[in-house]
């Protein structure tokens, strides 16, 4: 969609928990159906935690006059129970790789961040229907990861209210296609 709006995008991936295939359904869709966007889509093949790559995109972006200036991420790893099983991979990967992207981020004067949070990060101790009011109180590494995330923003907007723009995506389970169904989930 962004694309299809014009904006360019640069996206970082290390295929630890998802497919190359992907990347060449987006570009064959887009030389068939938007060549206008085909060269506004930008793929680094690196970890989130790599703050030279990182460095590098964002430099990258500059040198070809498309300054990043928002960033989405969406690069944590994502099941509960491999969490519970795996709790240091999950810190490493969640709280580092949203640590150091912030770092480049800031490193750039990029300060609109959306953080692909979740519902586990809630108080499930009730039947109760949860709310963006009820109580942060995750019961798993995977949550608590989010939830830890969450405050690192909470201070980093809190520390300069005037520039940082954040966004926290709380859902429970995202799900969806691109309408063509060329590139799947």
């Amino acid at each position: 969609k962004l694309l299809e709006n014009g904006f360019s995008i640069f996206v970082v991936d290390s295929f630890s928990n998802s497919s190359s295939k992907i990347i060449e359904k987006i570009q064959d869709y887009l030389k068939q159906k938007l060549p206008h966007a085909y060269n506004s889509f930008h793929f680094f093949v690196g970890d989130v935690r790599d703050f030279s790559l990182l460095n590098r995109v964002f430099n990258f972006s500059k040198q070809i006059g498309k300054n990043i200036e928002a960033v989405i991420h969406l690069a944590g790893l994502k099941s509960v129970n491999e969490s519970i099983n795996k709790p240091l991979l999950y810190w490493d990967n969640n709280l580092c790789g949203a640590l150091v992207l912030l770092k480049a981020m800031k490193a750039h004067n990029c300060n609109t961040f959306v953080f692909s949070s979740s519902a586990a990060i809630y108080d499930q101790s009730d039947n109760e229907k949860i709310t963006e009011n009820t109580k942060i109180n995750p019961i798993n590494p995977y949550g608590q990861t989010k939830a830890a995330i969450e405050k690192l923003l909470k201070d980093i907007y809190s520390s300069d209210p005037d520039n940082w723009r954040i966004a926290n995506l709380r859902y429970f389970n995202p799900l969806g296609a691109h309408p063509s169904g060329v590139i799947g989930e």
